[in-house]
This record gives C-alpha cells, structure tokens and sequence, in this order.
C-alpha cells in the first residue's frame, strides 16, 4: 500500500508544487524507502525525519495538506481565478480532480502504520478521547469545481494567506507575520484625512476607480499609520497592502505586472517616506508606472505614498534661476515638480494644534489603562513635547511610552 502512495505522490501534474514543501517531501523520502533496501539506521533517521517536520507544522497531516492545496498556484488555480468554472480546459480540470484524489490518499495516511511497515515502533498511541473526532480544519475539497470557487474569491499562493506583504528584490512577495495593528479610531484630529482616503479606498474595492494617493505633511502625523489602518478596518473586504521601500522603486514594474494576475484581490502598493534628491533620477520610473508608459494601468493595483515633502523631488531656489548650461530651466523644474502631479490625490497632514496632541496624549493613556491625574499628565506631556519636536501623535505615543 506505500508503494502506491509513493507513486501516487509521483504522479501528481498539477498540484507537482506540493512536492517541494518539507513535510510532503519527508514522507516522500520514508515511502520511498519502504522496501527500498535502505539500511536501518538510515531508515530510522528517514522516518524520525518525517516527525520532525509532522511537529513542525503545528497542525494534522489532512489539514496541512487542504492548507497547500489552498494556497497552491498552478496552472489550475490561475485559471479558475481569472474565468469562469466552464471556460477552464475540461483537461486540465480532470487533471486537477485525479490529482485531488490521489492526495486523498496520502491524506488518509495512517501514520503507525507507515511505522511498523519501516519495522519500527510508533511514535505515539492512539488518543481514545480524540478518536472519531472531526477536526474542521481538513474538510477536505472533493472536487476541482469545489476548488475553483474558493481561487475565486481568496485567490491563491501567498496572496490567498496574507493581506500584509512585502515586496523582496530576489523572493518575490513575502507575507508578513505581524502586521501593524494600527486603527482609523486610533487617529485623533485628522477624521477630513481619514474620510478622504477612506473615500478613494472604497471606491478602488467596489468599482475599481480611484486615485493613486500622496499623504504629505509634518512628521509624526499620522500618515503611514492611516495607510496600514486600511487592512484593519477593510479586513473582510479583499485588500491587500504590499510594502516597497524607496530603493525598491526600480521594482516597481516588475510588481505591479506580478499584481496584474492576481485578479481576485485588490492591491495598494505603499511607499513610505518617498522623496528624492535632485541628482536621483529613481522618480522618472515611478512617473511612467503611475502614468506615461505605454502599458495599461493594472486595474487592481493603486499606488499610496507618504511624504514630508508636497513636492517629492528637491528643488533649489538655483533651479528657477539657474545660468547654467542647461537652456530650458523651466522644463527641468517642471519634470521635477510633474511627480507629485501623478497623484490624483493629495492630502495634506498639517502639524496638530497643542490642544489636539493632548487629546491624543489622553486618548491614549486610557487605551493603554494608564491611571493618572488629568491635570498633571498633561503638564507633563507638555512639558515632554517642548523637548521633543513639538506637537505630534509620534510625540504622544513616544511621551505615553516613557510613563510605562
């Protein structure tokens, strides 16, 4: 009976990605060596192997593999994402549905057994008060049309299992664990910036339209926390937000094309702290993926920046009035000042007012379930903004941070 299942692990086509994660290619490795003539130490590492990597999921072999299959991205996958159910090739949907079965059986795999067919003693017993006992996680999909209605919706590979990405040069998409938990609540004295980006974001989930965005303004303010708010108070829509660093921006075309097929999630890219200096010439890219290139606009992929600066690219007072070689001065400041123009949204965080940064300072004292006297925590946070900044939610959490 291994023997078939090693072949059967084999003979996957379709979902061949699932062979490539460790724990299936450790219970390869020990099906394999079911009279295989391997040698019994090298047999009792095979298969102590294999319970490593068991452990090291933290979840049962059915439910691990219903996880892969979920998140698998194949050509089936793909196709079931972007068409309808009947327009799939009827061969590559049979060829996913025999796939489906032969995992089935690997799912059904009863780990002792696979024990004492290496001769080896198991692991561990049966638990007899978990016997029978239905485990949600590996309801296991019976058919491709099943499967294809959830690529859907979800999508597949990372982007099906992490709203929160990042972009990485030589990986790829990479998921990130711990996302920000910041909240649109959380943000005091900025409810026309909130309203404004909240407007532009629901228009992008519901029809598709809506303006790349520059968030510009004092530091501290609240810009890239109402950006990474987004994912929490969307968590039940289908957005997704995808981190690149300015250095990444010559990236930039390559993800967004890689955005493009991903047609059942909504993507905003956000750039934090984008500004040039006058010698970087990293902008004229961003300028033709935002607009200016021949390719079309990725209709699921908006762009979200945040800046100190309205004007990204520096410009000197010597760039009005240069006298330099260069004859058309006008249009070397125009080129400059044409990158912030690409944003068909621009909204403005002005520096709070003392009386907002102790709403904010109060507002978060309760949060964190600070006790203290109303009059003196502001004297003090007063006391703490004068020598750090000025006024600002970075100074509040910053001066909420020092009490403890």
């Amino acid at each position: 009976m291994l023997k078939e299942l090693s072949r059967s692990l084999a003979s996957l086509s379709v979902y061949r990605n699932i062979l490539q994660d460790p724990l299936v290619s450790a219970l390869r490795t020990c099906l394999s060596a079911v009279g295989g003539g391997c040698g019994e130490l090298e047999i009792t590492d095979t298969f102590h192997r294999f319970i490593f990597a068991y452990f090291a999921t933290a979840r049962t072999l059915p439910a691990h593999l219903v996880n892969l299959i979920l998140q698998d991205d194949n050509p089936f996958s793909r196709a079931a994402e972007t068409m309808a159910f009947h327009a799939i090739d009827p061969r590559l949907i049979q060829a996913a549905n025999r796939d489906l079965q032969m995992l089935k059986t690997i799912k059904d795999l009863d780990i002792k057994v696979l024990a004492r067919e290496l001769g080896l003693e198991p692991v561990w017993e049966e638990d007899k008060s978990q016997a029978g006992r239905k485990d949600d996680e590996s309801c296991w999909p019976e058919s491709a049309k099943e499967l294809a209605g959830y690529y859907t919706v979800h999508s597949r590979g990372i982007v099906s299992s992490c709203r929160a990405l990042r972009w990485d040069s030589e990986k790829g998409l990479l998921g990130i664990e711990y996302p920000d938990s910041s909240r649109l609540e959380d943000l005091i004295g900025c409810d026309r910036q909130k309203e404004l980006l909240c407007h532009n974001t629901e228009n992008f989930l519901s029809t598709g339209i809506a303006n790349n965005v520059l968030l510009y303004g004092s530091r501290g303010t609240g810009k890239s926390s109402m950006v990474k708010a987004l994912l929490n108070h969307y968590e039940n829509r289908n957005l997704s937000l995808v981190e690149i660093t300015r250095e990444q921006l010559k990236d930039l075309p390559r993800l967004v094309n890689y955005l493009r097929d991903y047609s059942a999630r909504k993507f905003i890219v956000f750039v934090d702290d984008l500004s040039f200096e006058d010698y970087e010439t990293e902008y004229k890219g961003l300028k033709a993926v935002m607009e200016g290139s021949l390719e079309g606009r990725a209709p699921n992929v908006l762009l979200y920046a945040t800046s100190n600066r309205r004007h990204l690219v520096k410009e000197y007072f010597s760039d009005r009035s240069s006298q330099d070689e260069e004859i058309h001065t006008r249009d070397t400041m125009e080129e400059k000042l044409s990158l912030a123009d690409r944003f068909g949204l621009r909204i403005s965080f002005p520096p709070p007012t003392q009386t907002v940064y102790l709403d904010i300072v109060e507002s978060m004292a309760i949060e964190r379930g600070l006790r203290f006297d109303s009059d003196q925590l502001r004297r003090e946070a007063l006391e703490w903004e004068r020598s750090h900044h000025g006024p600002s939610g970075r100074t509040a959490r910053q001066f909420i941070d020092s009490l403890g």
